[in-house]
C-alpha cells in the first residue's frame, strides 16, 4: 500500500505542476514541452471530469476535484 500512496502523491505534485504552470505563457519552447508533457500526463484523469462539472466562467474546479479525490484515497489506504 506504501508504493501506491506514493503513486498517488506524485500524481497529485504532477497535477498541481500542471495548475500552476497554466497560469503562466508558454514564452519558451522548454517551457510549451514541459506544458505538453504534463498535459499528456494529467488531461486523460481531469477530461472526464471537466466534462461532468459546470462551466464556471474560466475557473476550472475538475482539477481540485481529482486532487481532493486522489488525497482521500491516498490518506485511506
Amino acid at each position: 500500500m506504501g508504493i501506491l500512496r506514493s503513486l498517488l502523491y506524485a500524481y497529485v505534485a504532477i497535477l498541481m505542476a500542471a495548475a500552476l504552470l497554466s497560469w503562466f505563457p508558454s514564452s519558451s519552447d522548454g517551457m510549451r514541452q514541459t506544458k505538453r508533457f504534463l498535459a499528456r500526463l494529467t488531461e486523460p484523469v481531469i477530461a472526464p471530469v471537466r466534462r461532468m462539472l459546470p462551466q464556471t466562467g474560466g475557473i476550472d474546479f475538475s482539477i481540485f476535484l481529482v486532487t481532493f479525490v486522489l488525497l482521500f484515497i491516498a490518506r485511506s489506504l
